[in-house]
């Protein structure tokens, strides 16, 4: 017990200092920077019981215009996206699937929004001549945002199957199609992409799948291949062992900055190719210390 009120301290004084953004929708957490990727971040911090952070994805969502598209974070909903050049990406669809993942009705609502969102937007790649009258021949992959990153692949379509079906929402016929795409595949990618946020993003879908309860085998792979790979990334080293344990508190209060000393980066450290604790956000370190009390 004096190790766990060890580790929470810590997680109240780094939270404290942690860099956090406002815009017309409210206050929410931030890595800082251009706050491109804060929707992911904000995922990784609603499953572990952040308020503010479920809150910010909400907010995220398009309610009027592009009704259901999720942006990046709630900043670029309220302008649009002015000034930035992408509206999302494949990466960011994780942070509402996190949530997603709370299994809470009232989410219901959210989901199927964007989920009619995505079946609408399939880019015309070949049109009709006018001969034949217009129109559209062929279209494209789904997108979850008019910019090309935002395709949706076979393994999106199986992540986001998995959340769905844990939920009991009705599925949407890609992802029926592509059902089980997410588990070789997610092997070999864990296994070839490159250190840094390719690996984090192969490890926060074995991480989706083990909060669902899901794809125990699979999961236990990527999961040990990138512990393996980066054998002193903490968040790697809990979902290989899939719990916490005394040492691993230990580790953290070790290896989390002195509160007292802390100035928060524009860094997420566990998505880094190397370890580098002096410089991180000060939200990675609430995610992973509250991430190790729920397991523990």
């Amino acid at each position: 017990m004096r190790l766990e009120n060890e580790v929470r301290k810590r997680i109240d004084s780094i939270e404290n200092k942690s860099p956090l953004t406002q815009s017309v929708q409210g206050i929410f957490p931030t890595k800082g920077g251009d706050g491109g990727d804060d929707i992911l971040w904000l995922g990784l911090l609603s499953s572990v019981g952040i308020y503010k952070a479920s809150l910010g994805i909400l907010e995220s969502q398009a309610q009027a215009g592009r009704t259901g598209m999720f942006y990046r974070n709630p900043q670029r909903r309220s302008t649009d996206n002015i000034g930035h050049s992408h509206f999302f990406s494949r990466d960011m669809a994780h942070g509402p699937l996190l949530l997603f993942c709370q299994k809470q009705p009232y989410l219901q609502s959210n989901a199927q929004k964007w989920l009619n969102y995505i079946d609408k937007n399939r880019p015309c790649v070949r049109k009709k001549p006018k001969w034949m009258g217009g129109g559209c021949w062929l279209r494209g992959l789904h997108r979850y945002a008019p910019d090309s990153r935002s395709d949706i692949t076979p393994t999106m379509w199986a992540i986001m199957g998995r959340v769905w079906a844990a939920n009991d929402w009705p599925l949407h016929s890609e992802m029926k199609r592509w059902k089980g795409a997410d588990g070789e595949m997610s092997v070999i990618e864990a296994s070839q992409a490159s250190l840094g946020y390719q690996v984090h993003l192969k490890a926060v879908q074995a991480y989706i799948k083990l909060v669902l309860g899901q794809s125990r085998e699979y999961r236990q792979k990527v999961a040990d291949i990138c512990h393996r790979r980066q054998p002193d990334n903490l968040f790697y080293e809990f979902l290989s062992r899939g719990n916490a344990s005394p040492s691993m508190l230990k580790k953290f209060l070790e290896i989390c900055p002195d509160p007292e000393n802390f100035t928060p980066s524009d860094k997420w450290c566990w998505e880094r190719s190397t370890m580098d604790f002096s410089k991180c956000c000060g939200w990675d370190m609430v995610f992973m210390g509250k991430l190790l009390l729920k397991f523990y």
